[in-house]
């Protein structure tokens, strides 16, 4: 079994101030019991888990991998978001330094579907992305994560939720509930866009429904998809949005989302639309739905409408 692992690295060591670095990443986290490293770097962190491993130089959270999809930028830190998946070939990493993103890769089975900016040091030196990311943590936390010893300490925390909050959330967003074009333009920030977005998609994953055909095509669900044709227009409407968007997917593939007549779709191509769906918001442990062979179609991934 490979390794899967996730989390988020700094280059300081907040043991001392660690409720001022919850405070900085927006995050409330409740102390559960002191663990070992080799606990807290097991494969696989569950929702809601945060393992925290102090260096000298640095820190290095552990959390779920539908949390390190995205920066986490520190203004006056680097840090080192960092999912790495070696059952399902899938890697992806985002390099900030003071709150600045400097280095984004996402790479699946050998595919690079992100690279941007100037490469690391470390890549000179670095033959695949896996090796990208245990290098790159090395040089954020001052130590190789290969020599820290298993029985050294580390704590688990959990992340706490206000119940008033959660309530304001479940009612924001329920996807069954209408928005009017209105509503979105004027009550939702890009983030709440985004996160509407990600609930519809985490529907469609779960019940594997094709998110590129029209929404009436989902008869009993329609109104979920109408819903998330109108986020995706709002959202096509705010230009600084596209790095967001390509987060999470490729932006001409964003803006096909809703528009396919079923009746105009075969097998072949709503298989592959499907396999399209689970690479939505970078969901890394569900890569391993996705592995096809280069000879199982005749054009690339990512030209499955043509």
């Amino acid at each position: 079994m490979g390794f899967n692992i996730s989390g988020l690295a700094i280059n300081k060591n907040y043991e001392s101030e660690f409720e001022q670095l919850q405070k900085e990443l927006g995050w409330n986290l409740k102390k559960q019991s002191e663990i070992n490293f080799e606990t807290a770097s097991s494969n696989w962190t569950e929702d809601g888990i945060c393992d925290v491993y102090f260096s000298e130089k640095g820190t290095l959270l552990f959390i779920s991998m539908d949390m390190c999809t995205e920066s986490f930028e520190l203004k006056e830190d680097n840090t080192l978001t960092f999912a790495l998946s070696e059952n399902s070939m899938a890697f992806n990493l985002n390099y900030c330094e003071k709150g600045i993103e400097k280095r984004s890769i996402m790479e699946v089975n050998g595919e690079r579907m992100q690279n941007e900016g100037k490469k690391l040091d470390v890549e000179d030196k670095s033959e695949d992305t896996s090796e990208i990311i245990w290098n790159q943590i090395e040089v954020v936390i001052g130590k190789r994560f290969w020599d820290i010893e298993p029985d050294e300490k580390a704590i688990r925390y959990v992340f706490s939720t206000n119940k008033g909050s959660a309530e304001s959330e479940k009612q924001i967003y329920n996807i069954n509930n209408p928005i009017s074009k209105e509503d979105l333009s004027n009550k939702f920030s890009d983030d709440e866009l985004f996160q509407y977005f990600d609930k519809i998609i985490e529907f469609a994953q779960k019940n594997q429904l094709n998110v590129f055909l029209n929404p009436w095509a989902h008869k009993n669900d329609s109104r979920k998809f109408i819903n998330l044709f109108a986020i995706i227009t709002e959202i096509s409407n705010r230009p600084n949005l596209s790095k967001q968007i390509n987060k999470r997917m490729p932006l001409e593939r964003f803006k096909m989302l809703c528009r396919f007549d079923p009746d105009k779709v075969d097998s072949r191509t709503n298989t592959q639309m499907l396999k399209e769906l689970n690479m939505i918001n970078s969901k890394i442990n569900n890569y391993n739905l996705i592995k096809t062979s280069p000879n199982s179609i005749e054009n690339k991934w990512w030209q499955f409408w043509k």
